[in-house]
């Protein structure tokens, strides 16, 4: 291999007359290109880094509602219970209020019943007082003469 030393100056020539033009007419658009992208990657670093920032404040107060909801879920369910117990007790005591009415009216229907019964038993006495007396003293009595004796008979049976 031999050594062209025309071809080699020629070409190192027609490098630096290259190399000088890029560096006249385009270096400074190559540099303003290169550096507008290191920015535009610099700028997407920033925005990935406040988008993780963001991210993650999002997160915490994702988890700070979720605590918030957890907690009032539980209150809700306290206050479901504590109702529910309110409830039962209203209820318990409704009805242990109504026991006591229908007691009280029990009451109040054997107390009439025993009345009526009494006042049957004292009319069918006078009537066995009556059909007794007639019987004894074999003579019709006038109304005062009536009366009077079932007042006695009573007074001495001591039913009234």
């Amino acid at each position: 291999m031999v050594l062209q030393w025309g071809q080699i100056v020629t070409q190192i020539i027609g490098f630096l007359v290259a190399v000088w033009l890029l560096r006249r007419y385009a270096w400074e658009k190559i540099l303003s290109i290169i550096e507008q992208r290191r920015e535009k990657i610099a700028l997407s670093f920033k925005e990935i880094e406040q988008t993780k920032t963001e991210a993650e404040v999002q997160r915490q107060k994702y988890e700070k509602e979720l605590e918030n909801i957890e907690s009032l879920r539980r209150a809700i369910i306290q206050d479901a219970a504590r109702e529910a117990n309110q409830l039962a007790s209203e209820i318990k005591e409704d009805a242990r209020r109504e026991a006591v009415a229908m007691r009280e009216k029990a009451k109040e229907d054997i107390a009439r019943e025993v009345d009526k019964a009494n006042a049957v038993l004292r009319d069918q006495m006078v009537e066995a007082v009556i059909t007794t007396t007639e019987k004894v003293i074999r003579e019709r009595l006038d109304d005062e003469k009536h009366s009077k004796l079932i007042e006695d008979f009573l007074k001495e049976a001591k039913v009234e």
